[in-house]
């Protein structure tokens, strides 16, 4: 579809619609001469006349402004994302429409938002957190930052601990996904905006996970790495698991940081390696320990 096309016949209606009320203008004007006492309604015909042009007019720039909006803009998206986003679209430009036909009729605008200031600020409170899931939601899936199948990891202050696991749907909503523990959770889309950090498990050839274990630092962290990298290598020899990297990773204070980069194939074996690499740490460290 070509939007210039689109705008040429918008303004090509405009003014037939233009062309066609001045014209019921002249009428209404040349009937009240042959019946005088028609005179005193002559007002409210005036209204009946621009109302009912600004009303098809209205309909016709909507019809266009839509088609432009599905082509350019919703048609890159997902079904059940451009209905709901169509959905608000036509509520909002229908709306406008309502308000411009009442303003051609006469009606005192300016007294009715006043009148409804405090019942749109009451709807405006109570649809917030539903505006901000579907905001979030829209954003999500219009930029595919998560979508049905992603192996993910995620990171936020609202919910403390890491959600791992496979994504299984995003919605408007809501985001589901299938933890590593196999339960499903649905989260809200609007803890997303600014408040999580998603990290995608994908690596070249298998999943990837960093996991960091912290052990108190009051035994060597070299003695540490070297126990717990043997005894991993020998938990995982067992269940011919990749054996992952693992790094000294930084002193803080009192305790040491260990990153282990975990490589796997399926997302239900995550828990087993992290028993195992937690098992391997809490070994290595009590066995340096007890060598004081």
């Amino acid at each position: 579809m070509n939007w210039k096309s689109q705008v040429v016949k918008l303004l090509i209606i405009l003014i037939v619609l233009a062309i066609v009320a001045v014209l019921l203008h002249a009428i209404a004007r040349i009937i009240v001469t042959y019946i005088p006492a028609l005179g005193e309604y002559i007002h409210y015909v005036d209204l009946a006349i621009d109302a009912a042009i600004v009303g098809i007019g209205g309909y016709f720039v909507i019809s266009i402004i839509r088609k432009i909006i599905n082509v350019y803009l919703l048609g890159k998206m997902e079904a059940s994302t451009a209905h709901t986003i169509s959905l608000f679209i036509d509520i909002g430009l229908y709306a406008i429409l309502i308000l411009v036909i009442l303003s051609a009729l006469g009606v005192n605008l300016t007294g009715a938002a006043i009148g409804g200031a405090v019942g749109g600020i009451a709807i405006g409170l109570a649809a917030q957190t539903v505006l901000s899931n579907v905001l979030s939601g829209t954003l999500v899936t219009s930029s595919k930052t998560l979508k049905p199948g992603d192996n993910v990891s995620l990171i936020s202050w609202i919910w403390g601990n890491p959600i791992i696991g496979e994504t299984t749907k995003v919605g408007i909503l809501f985001t589901e996904i299938k933890t590593i523990n196999g339960n499903i959770i649905r989260i809200p889309n609007s803890a997303f905006l600014g408040n999580t950090v998603f990290t995608k498990l994908e690596g070249e050839n298998s999943l990837v996970y960093p996991y960091q274990i912290t052990v108190n630092a009051d035994v060597p962290a070299e003695k540490v790495l070297t126990k717990a990298t043997n005894y991993i290598k020998d938990y995982l020899s067992k269940v011919k698991v990749e054996m992952p990297e693992v790094y000294f990773t930084t002193k803080n204070g009192g305790t040491n940081i260990f990153t282990v980069i975990i490589h796997f194939n399926e997302m239900n074996s995550l828990n087993k390696i992290l028993d195992i690499i937690n098992k391997a740490f809490d070994q290595a460290y009590w066995d340096t320990k007890n060598e004081k």
